[in-house]
Parts: C-alpha cells; structure tokens; sequence
C-alpha cells in the first residue's frame, strides 16, 4: 500500500440522483427543512460546510431521504483519495457506463464490499445500517485510518446477536462512537440509513482522523545508522550506530551512539533480521501505558515467520494480563530504518534478562545470588557455567555471573524440586515452588498451544539460594496461536502431557509441566484458576485485536519490502499461508484464539480434565539425579552431600550431551571397527571416542531388560543402516565402584561395516 494521506476535506459528497451531484453553496442554516433544534442540525451543518454532503437544491436537504449503496461507496472512494480501479470485480447489474462503476469497482477491488451470492450489488438498493457498519469498519481497517475508542461510547445493542455476520465491524463503530443507537439503546440493524444519519457519521468519522495525518505516524518509527553505514552481521559482536525513537504519543528520544548486534537462534538465518540493542544509559523506550522499564537493554523482534506480526505482541498482552507471573515483556509495534533502508515492522521490546523492574533477584558476584535459567536445547558454553543438562535436559544460565559450584549447587536444587514435583506431596511443593507463577505459565502456554515450549524459551528462576522456583517470564511466540504446523489444532492439550481431541494420552512435551499435572491438586488448582482467567484473557485479546486492527494499514506497510505472505519461512502451516494480506492473517490469529479459549474452557470444566493421564509417573517424565530433601540455607548455594559422593560419576553423564555434540538427548553411536553392539563396545565409542575419558576407570551400563530389547532390534541391520531406541544409560566407575542414576538417552547405533552379526553376549 503506498504512503497515503487521508483528507476529509476533498470534494466528497453524498449522492442525490442517478447522476452525480455537483458542489453547492448550501448550509444547514439556509435548508427549510432542517430545524435548527433537530438533534442532527448540527451534523448536517458541519458535513456540508466541509463539502462532504450538499443539498438538494432549492434550500432542501432531506435529512429523512434514504441512501443507497452506491452513493455510500462514492463517499468513501472519494475520502480515500484513490485513483479509479482497475476494475477485476464484477458484478450483473453495474455496468461501465453506470455513473457509480469506479465507485464499486474501487470498493470491491478494497475488499470494501463483497456484493451478494447472486453476482449482485444492488447498487439503488436503500443501504441498511448494517451495511454502513460493515463498509465503513473494512474502510477504516484497509486505509489504516486513525480511530480511538470513545469513553462515552453506547453499550452494547440489545437487537444485535453475537454471530451477527456484521457483529465485529458495529463493534468497532460503537466502541468508537461513530455509529449509535436510538433512544432506547437499540441499533436498528435493518433499517435503512437517512441522510440525517449519514451526515452525522461522516461528521464524526472527519472528527476523528486527521486532515494530514499518514498512517505509519499510527506506529513508532525507530532509525538507526550504522557508524560504518555496513549492516549488523554479527551476533555476537557489537558495533556503535545512532538511535532515534519517534513515538505516537509525543516521545522522542536520540542517542548519537549505542550499540548494535544480532540476535535470536534460528529467526538470525532469516533474512530479515532480529537485533539487540544495548543504550548508553537506563532509559524507558516504551512507556504508553506505564508499563515499561528503564534498562539498557531492549530487543528489536522482527516476526518474520509470523505474518500477522503479532503473536509476540499479543502473547505479551495476555501473559502480561496474570498476575502470577511476576514480569512480562512490554512491547510496541514501530517501523524499522536502518541505514536510511526501511526494514519493516518490528516489536521494540524489553529483553529477558536479570534487573530492577524485569526479572528481579539477588544479583552480585557472591554466592548468595539468584538465578534465570532457560529451558533451552540451543544451550552452549562452558558447562556448568553457561549451561548444563539435568535429565536429559539443557538449560542455558541467564544470568552474568556464577561459577562451578554455585552453578552445580543450583543444578541439585532445581533437580530437588523437580522430584519433590514429580513425588506429588503438596506440602513438599509449596516449600519449593511459587505455584501461582506455575499454574499461570502452564495455561498461558497451552492457550497459545506454544511450540517451543518443550525445547527453548522457557525460563524459570531462583531469586535466592536454595529458595522457590519461579516460573516465566514468557518468550518467543512465533510459533504460538496456530503458526506450527505442528500445533495448528484448537483443541486437545499440547504443551505439557499431549492429549488428543477424543481424550487420549499421547505422550509428553514439557517435563516440568508434565509433572505438575501429573498430580490432582495441581489439576484442579488450574481448573480453578481458569475460572478466574478466562475472561480476562477473552476481554484482552478482543481489545488488543480490535487496536491492531485500527492500525492495520500500519502493518501491511511491512509487506511491500517482505513479499513473503504465502512463503514457508518456517513452520508456518497451510491456513497460514493461504492467507494473503496481514488482516487475513490477524484475523486467523483472532479466529484461532477464539476456538482455542472456548475449548479450553469447556475441558477444564469437565470430567476428563486429567483422567486419562498415565498412572506410571515415569512414563509422565523422567526423576533427576538426587532426591527431594531440600538444603535448608538461603545463605549461599550449598552443593548437597548426596551429590559430593557421587560427584565425579554425576558429572560424567552430565557431560554425555555436551561431549557428544547431540542434539535432544541423541547419541550417534558408530561402530566403527568394532564388530558387535556391546556395553564394552559402547563404552569404547561413547566413554572412549567421544567423551575422551578413561575406559580402564569408567563404563556405560544399561537397563538390562531395555539392552536385551535392542539386541533383538539391531538383528539384520544392514550395512550403513541405522536404527534409533531409547535405552536407561548410566556410568560406572570402575575403581571406587559409584554408578551414577539411569537416565533415559536415545541413542543411534550406525553400522558401518557389513555385519551379519546380533548385539554381542
């Protein structure tokens, strides 16, 4: 859509005759039939003094007349400041010699109208106020008009129903105040419009936006230059650029130097790309509601994948809405320039990181700080530092400080709450765990039905040592509201046990959340809380929504430089991408979002809330190392003494992920030279080859019943086949005799040679 200014002050007019009308001299004073003391004086007088209706000469205004359809497109064209259409709609009764043909051209080819099944427009037809409603709502949305919600606005029409095929669009009049009822607070929906009625719409409507006012001025701009005038190619290397922030409401804030980086994991390999930008000084970028903080730090989220631009945004207001996640990211939609070059709409957001007003916890270098871990297979780093694994599972540390030990001394606490979880005893759990932060973050991801739940971007954190795990704040929703094609389904739980639409049990994502609603009590605490939720979450969406929709011209802006709208980019799924505008797409996230909260609500209501969950805790999810008696100090992270006597054996399986390179508790195991599938050989290529420790001191063992299953499934695999199985591993130390705890690992054996021999004896 190209930059357009939209005046109220062009030559529009309403209609009178089959031919159009030309300007007149007429005012409201000078109409015989318009009392001055009528309520629609006053709109009759503005309209025509602004030329956007006239009279009917001879001193008549004919404020009962009727309007028909095609002079109430005219008007609207004519507001636009179009040029004619090229004319690929067609319709039986409007033909190119017909005065009003680039009237209803122009509309249809806008989406402005959509005619009726029969291939007519009825263009003389007498508009219904409905039918007003409904154009005049696609036109605010299509020309991204500036509209604002009116405090004064008429309640809802008791003679509309809820799936009334206009309900959305009056919803927006009304809330506006553009369109109002009669006296007893009906709406009339089926009566036709009068003149009266048009003129004080478009009074209102010319009220409201601005006679110059371009729709990117809906968004902020933010401009960034370069010092070198080259792109950002690094994530991991800053470089020095300027900064500006022009913001709708009056702010403006410049920086003649910060700095610049990439950022993100698989959103930096896109072409549009994410950045993180660090600011000379604590300062508040977005701060239109108050909600925002003052950091160095804030992200620029390009939502490449998501062509509504909005599941981040939107998954920030809904999470933002609870208050048992004690911080969420605040976030604004702004246009991006970097070296003079539009790079398109982005979310200008805080970032998740440790500080006052974010993630707040003890922060210095002592051991008596606090922790932000995320649950994350994209971990890297030194290990037990940056990064560790604990079941299976990577977690990356958040936070810019920690050594070792203390982050060793973490890893048991949070393996210590991860069991006390798992056990089930409430009382246990509520000494660990801050459960209001953990039922919120369980049903905010399964209303999203978040992708990324079970590998990345899920963070929790110590605010002390050995203190309570808290869970959020929430991140990366790219993949969220129906975006995967993993998850586009609204109905059936997803993200912590997967359960079908018919009610099956079908296996795990989330770990943690597994092992929540593994237990009762938790069960019900979430039905419980989903009561009081709901119509937050219903009343949030709906006016965050009906916002993004008033700026959506703001929006497809992004896609003149992104041609990218029925592109896979992603995971994105076929309903997706058939969609091909940004409204069509915000409106499969609104419509998806609708489906999935009326679903939930009706399973949390019910019996089968929980009953086909798995009575075997350990098919639910796997126990950590350790156990569930907790260190009782908040002093400083005390490494426990179940862990010192086993230390050296524990952090060997630790390592098996990070040595091994593996990607979600995957190991590769190639036979190479060897000729049998043994624990000996085994041992040789895991311990040996690629963990490079000492096989004379240390050896894998197996579940014994599990390895003699894989014997049989490794019978007859041919030369450079593969076969995958899952098998309870662990280490033996062969000098002081410790075996760590089984652990589940998946592993790949590779054979390599032409073998027709089993597993070995």
């Amino acid at each position: 859509m190209a930059k357009k200014i939209v005046s109220v002050l062009l030559a529009a007019f309403f209609m009178l005759s089959a031919a159009p009308a030309v300007l007149g001299d007429g005012a409201a004073a000078s109409f015989t039939d318009v009392d001055p003391d009528a309520w629609y004086a006053e709109y009759v007088e503005a309209v025509c003094e602004r030329g956007i209706m006239t009279g009917k000469g001879g001193g008549i205004f004919d404020p009962e007349g009727n309007v028909t359809r095609a002079e109430f497109v005219t008007v609207l064209k004519r507001l636009s400041g179009d040029g004619d259409a090229a004319g690929t709609a067609s319709f039986s009764d409007v033909a190119e010699t017909d005065w009003f043909y680039p009237y209803v051209m122009w509309a249809a080819d806008k989406g402005v109208v959509t005619g009726y099944p029969d291939g007519t427009f009825l263009p003389d037809a007498r508009i219904l106020r409905s039918e007003m409603a409904a154009m005049a709502a696609r036109y605010i949305r299509i020309e991204g008009c500036r509209v604002t919600d009116d405090p004064d606005a008429a309640g809802s029409f008791p003679d509309v129903p809820a799936d009334a095929w206009y309900a959305e669009d009056l919803e927006m009049m009304r809330t506006t105040g553009l369109l109002k009822g009669d006296a007893s607070g009906r709406f009339l929906p089926d009566d036709t419009a009068t003149r009266a009625e048009a003129a004080t719409f478009f009074k209102r409507f010319s009220d409201m936006i601005a006679a110059e006012d371009p729709y990117e001025e809906l968004l902020g701009t933010v401009r960034l230059e370069t010092e070198t005038g080259r792109d950002v190619e690094s994530k991991e290397v800053y470089i020095s650029a300027s900064f500006s922030l022009t913001a709708p409401d009056g702010r403006d804030i410049s920086y003649d130097k910060i700095s610049i980086r990439g950022r993100g994991q698989a959103s930096w390999g896109l072409e549009k790309k994410p950045y993180k930008l660090k600011l000379p000084e604590k300062v508040c970028l977005i701060d239109e509601t108050g909600s925002g903080t003052k950091a160095k730090d804030w992200t620029l989220i390009p939502c490449h994948s998501d062509k509504s631009l909005i599941r981040n945004y939107l998954g920030f207001k809904l999470a933002g809405a609870l208050d048992g996640i004690e911080w969420t990211p605040y976030g604004e939609l702004v246009h991006v320039y970097l070296n003079g070059e539009y790079r398109g709409v982005y979310l200008l957001s805080e970032h998740v990181e440790v500080g006052k007003g974010r993630v707040d916890i003890k922060e210095g270098t002592k051991a008596d700080i606090g922790f932000l871990i995320e649950y994350d297979s994209w971990a890297t780093g030194d290990y037990n530092v940056d990064m560790f694994s604990s079941s299976g599972i990577k977690y990356s540390v958040q936070s810019d400080f920690g050594d070792t030990d203390q982050v060793i001394a973490m890893k048991c606490h949070l393996e210590t709450v991860y069991n006390a979880v798992l056990e089930g005893d409430r009382e246990k759990v509520e000494r660990y765990v801050d459960l209001a932060s953990a039922v919120d973050i369980y049903l905010i991801n399964e209303v999203y039905r978040n992708n990324d739940v079970d590998w990345s971007s899920f963070f929790m954190y110590f605010k002390e040592p050995q203190g309570n795990l808290y869970f959020g704040p929430v991140w990366d929703l790219n993949l969220a509201f129906g975006n995967s094609s993993e998850q586009t389904s609204t109905s059936g739980l997803a993200v912590g046990h997967i359960i079908s639409t018919s009610g099956k049990y079908k296996g795990v994502r989330n770990t943690w959340l597994a092992a929540f609603l593994s237990n009762d009590w938790f069960r019900q605490m979430a039905a419980e809380r989903w009561e009081q939720i709901k119509d937050t979450l219903k009343d949030t969406a709906a006016s965050e929504i009906a916002l993004v929709k008033s700026r959506i011209g703001d929006l497809e802006k992004n896609f003149e430089v992104w041609d990218v709208l029925n592109t896979a980019l992603g995971q994105e799924p076929e309903a997706t991408l058939r969609c091909n505008s940004c409204l069509e797409n915000v409106e499969y996230v609104e419509n998806w979002l609708k489906a999935r909260i009326d679903w939930l609500d009706g399973y949390y209501s019910s019996s089968a809330f929980g009953s086909d969950y798995p009575a075997d805790k350990t098919k639910i999810a796997p126990g950590a190392v350790g156990n569930t008696e907790i260190v009782d100090t908040h002093d400083a992270w005390v490494i426990p003494d179940w862990f010192e006597g086993d230390r050296q054996v524990q952090l060997y399986v630790d390592n098996i992920e990070e040595y091994c390179g593996i990607t979600r508790g995957r190991i590769e195991v190639k036979l190479g030279g060897y000729s049998t599938v043994t624990e000996k050989n085994v041992t040789r290529v895991v311990i040996g080859e690629q963990m490079h420790l000492d096989t004379d001191r240390y050896e894998m063992f197996f579940d014994e019943d599990e390895f003699e299953a894989a014997r049989e499934e490794y019978h007859g695999l041919g030369d450079g086949q593969s076969i995958i199985f899952e098998l309870k591993t662990g280490i033996r130390d062969l000098v002081t005799g410790d075996e760590s705890t089984l652990v589940k690992v998946k592993y790949t054996f590779v054979k390599d040679l032409s073998l027709n021999d089993k597993f070995g004896e």
